[in-house]
Order: structure tokens, then sequence, then C-alpha cells
């Protein structure tokens, strides 16, 4: 009886991060494409400003909003022990942070929002290669973006919302690169 309520258990919590990690929605892209002939010459009157935030890291070294002004930031919302973040956490590392890592107008982050210890996001980091800084702590944060885990938010340099993934990270990435590019030509 006792082995028959932990297999359910087991199956309700699976279910429940299979569920919550594999939506296929579209991402909201701001703005929409075809609006952009009604838009003025900068292209962002449609785009929300970015909330302000502050992290920190496993070792004490401040994330703030203040850091990115005049860069395209993207943030990773990430929880420590997700598998699909752990899975796509390589990718991010190459396609975004090795791709773009040298340019100046240019940084990426990662924010935990399972509220991790720092063991946790530690061995994430360990696991996935990532280099970029990762943040602890982050559910307030992607709350205030309107966001949860295993997405990627692209901020532009005027400190607006230029992408919100609304699928998993692996679904968006393609996506994402390509802003990123067009981004900082």
């Amino acid at each position: 009886m006792k082995f028959d309520r932990f297999l359910y258990l087991i199956f309700f919590i699976a279910s429940f991060l299979l569920a919550s990690c594999t939506s296929e929605e579209e991402p909201l892209v701001f703005p929409d494409p075809e609006m952009e002939e009604e838009m003025d010459m900068d292209g962002d009157d449609d785009l929300v400003a970015a909330p302000t935030f502050a992290l920190t890291t496993t070792t004490g070294e401040s994330i703030a909003s203040t850091q990115f002004e005049d860069k395209t930031l993207v943030i990773f919302f990430f929880g420590f022990n997700c598998p699909p973040c752990k899975a796509v956490g390589p990718d991010i590392e190459s396609r975004l942070h090795e791709k773009f890592k040298d340019s100046d107008n240019f940084a990426i982050i990662g924010a935990d929002q399972w509220e991790g210890n720092n063991a946790g996001v530690d061995n994430f980091q360990s696991t996935t290669g990532i280099t970029f800084p990762l943040g602890t702590n982050g559910a307030d944060m992607a709350k205030d973006f309107g966001t949860t885990y295993d997405r990627l938010v692209v901020v532009n340099s005027d400190g607006k919302i230029a992408y919100k993934g609304n699928s998993i990270a692996t679904n968006n990435l393609d996506e994402v690169v390509d802003l990123v590019e067009g981004l900082l030509k």
C-alpha cells in the first residue's frame, strides 16, 4: 500500500514537472514584426521597460540591472535542479555566451528561481558548463518579468523587453540567437 502511494506521488511530481517544462505556446516577441512599419525610427514604441533587479551569485557578487545599461542582455531563468534547464544549459553557453561574449554591447546572466542554495546552483553551473554569472533567489525577479523557469528573456540596449519566451528555452534558442545578432548590428 505504501509503495502504491509512493508510485502515485512520483507520477504526480513527474507529470507536474513535465507539464510545466514543456509548454508549446508561441513565444512573446516584442514588438510584433508585422507592426514594425507603424513604429518610429528606433522601433521600440511598443516595448515594455524591463523591471529593475538585483541578484547575488554563489560567490557573493552582485548582479544588478544597472550593470547592463546600454547592453543587450539575455536572462536565462532556470531551476537549479530542472532537467530541461540542465539539458539546454550547454547550448545556451555555446550559442549565446561563447558566440557574443566578446561584444561590449552584450551580456548574459542566469537567475535561479527555484530558490536553491549555493551548493545547488554551483552544481547546476558545473553540470551544465555555464560560465556566465548565475544569480540565486530569482523567484521574485521572474515574477517581476512575468515568466517562469526554463525561459529566455532578452532586454534591449534601451532597457526594454525585446523578447520573452513562453516555451522551454530549447524551443526558443534559435529565435533568441537571431534576435541578439540583429540587436548587436
